[in-house]
């Protein structure tokens, strides 16, 4: 598992990667932390065949949650 910490506007955000034995694709977890440390949201991003893909995606996905840029999450309608 890789783990990576970032602050953007205002929120921490926390992101690790595993991979899925059964799929056999990395997915991206992240966890963004309100001022107070407190879990704001936390979910997935779609599963990669890389691991830095996946690292990535989760980033973008977090990045897009706090500008509520909701096209850039992953499951939703374009």
């Amino acid at each position: 598992m890789n783990a990576d910490n970032a602050n953007y506007k205002g929120y921490k955000i926390a992101i690790s990667v595993e991979h899925d034995n059964a799929t056999n694709l990395w997915n991206g977890r992240y966890r963004i932390l309100d001022s107070n440390g407190m879990v704001a949201y936390e979910s997935f991003s779609t599963g990669l065949n890389e691991e830095n893909k996946a690292q990535e995606a989760a980033n973008v996905e977090a990045r897009a949650w706090i500008d509520s840029d909701t096209a850039k999450l992953s499951g939703t309608a374009e």
